[in-house]
């Protein structure tokens, strides 16, 4: 009777399992078959059919008659205020579905939206206007090569943007946000933390040659060096950025949606005054009210890629479907190219890495602390004018306070963070 009862136990469980992770892959966007595969990686074989009847009891499905067209027509109308000029409507179906969670929503639903409320976008979006450059690219398999790169398209208000993709299935590893692209320790601590995450390194690393990624390469060859030995040292390449296929090819897409809306954004500041970049103040409040907002932006920006469809081209050699699920579940003849690495290397890196948040630091300690003190009762991440509101917040009380005690403006960030030491230790100052 006591291992009937288990085995019920067992089975209830595993039931619950399976249904947590249709669900899931569901609100991420994959198909039945898909899914099927997803769940033969994971160690749940389950067929179509069956697959067919869970999604019935749990009340999950994409297609209906009776469709929430008002929930649609708004969700479009919020993500237009704060919309890439160059995404369009396959990017926006995705947005509204997997991120707004607002279910049955076809594409077409959301087409005829946008071309009453985004006509002009859609013209200027129309084929020939747009094009990125394809070029022939293959691997042995997931884990294979991982391209680092990273953007500095707005490094001009002191925020940089890193990346690691798979060669292979085009998954984005990693994309952060910080305060510095040319900090060895940032780069180094994306890097294991991504060896954490997957329990393995890949068996080539593939970047350009900044200093920024010394600290990576010193790890990657370390890590190869015991099984390889001298033959070790090749696991890390490195070459020119635009000859770096897969980050060229996402960083080229992440310039003209994410990153192009915010370019736009800050420059419209700097026109109205509100942004002086010379102002090391100014960078810091910029750093400290935005980079939260960027960083959530950027995790649903991955997460969006990672369950988007790759679509057959002509003359690629492939592989075509979702970064998700081609890299754990690739294609009949590729395998997984993931290299285990010794527990004690690990823990001798995590030495050289930074701190998991140091990333998103800004100035010193003292600044973060007095703006903490005058935000503590605010919201300013939830949204791009809730940062805005933030940041205008700071920037008068910073300059009031300075233009009372008659400090000059500082010149350089050393300066600044002086002058935030003095702010700290004056009591009533905020």
């Amino acid at each position: 009777m006591k291992r009937l009862m288990d085995g019920k136990r067992s089975q209830s469980r595993m039931d619950t399992e399976i249904n947590e992770t249709i669900k899931l892959l569901f609100d991420n966007g994959f198909k039945q078959r898909e899914m099927c595969s997803f769940l033969a990686a994971s160690g749940y074989k389950i067929s179509e059919r069956h697959l067919r009847r869970l999604l019935k009891s749990l009340g999950l499905k994409r297609r209906s008659f009776d469709r929430p067209h008002n929930e649609i027509r708004h969700a479009v109308m919020s993500e237009l205020m704060h919309w890439s000029p160059w995404q369009g409507i396959r990017a926006m179906h995705k947005r509204v579905r997997d991120v707004r969670g607002i279910q049955p929503c076809y594409r077409n639903d959301v087409a005829v939206i946008m071309r009453e409320l985004d006509a002009s976008g859609l013209l200027r979006r129309c084929p020939g206007k747009k094009r990125i450059e394809r070029r022939n690219y293959f691997s042995r398999g997931p884990n294979y090569t991982w391209h680092i790169d990273g953007n500095d398209k707005l490094k001009f208000c002191g925020i940089w943007v890193h990346l690691g993709i798979d060669g292979f299935s085009r998954k984005i590893i990693w994309l952060k946000a910080g305060t510095s692209n040319r900090q060895q320790t940032f780069v180094a601590r994306y890097f294991f933390d991504a060896i954490q995450e997957h329990s393995g390194c890949p068996r080539f690393i593939r970047a350009d040659r900044g200093k920024e990624n010394l600290l990576v390469g010193q790890m990657q060859v370390a890590f190869h060096f015991r099984e390889s030995g001298d033959q070790g040292r090749d696991s890390f390449r490195v070459g020119t950025s635009v000859h770096n296929q897969a980050s060229e090819c996402f960083n080229s897409m992440l310039k003209k949606t994410w990153i192009k809306k915010w370019q736009v954004t800050f420059e419209a500041m700097m026109e109205s005054g509100m942004l002086n970049l010379d102002n090391p103040v100014h960078i810091n409040c910029l750093q400290y009210t935005h980079l939260p907002l960027l960083e959530r932006e950027l995790n649903i920006e991955q997460r969006l890629w990672n369950t988007h469809d790759i679509r057959k081209q002509r003359n690629a050699p492939g592989p075509f479907g979702k970064p998700d699920l081609l890299f754990t579940s690739p294609p009949e003849g590729f395998a997984d190219m993931l290299c285990k690495v010794d527990n004690d290397l690990l823990k001798y890196a995590e030495q050289l890495v930074c701190g998991v948040d140091e990333p998103l630091l800004v100035a010193n300690e003292e600044f973060r602390k007095i703006s903490e003190a005058i935000l503590q009762n605010t919201n300013f991440p939830s949204s791009p004018d809730g940062s805005l509101a933030a940041y205008l917040m700071l920037v008068e009380k910073f300059t009031t306070v300075l233009q009372t005690r008659g400090t000059p403006i500082p010149s350089t960030f050393a300066e600044a963070n002086e002058i935030y030491q003095l702010l700290a230790n004056e009591t009533g100052t905020f």
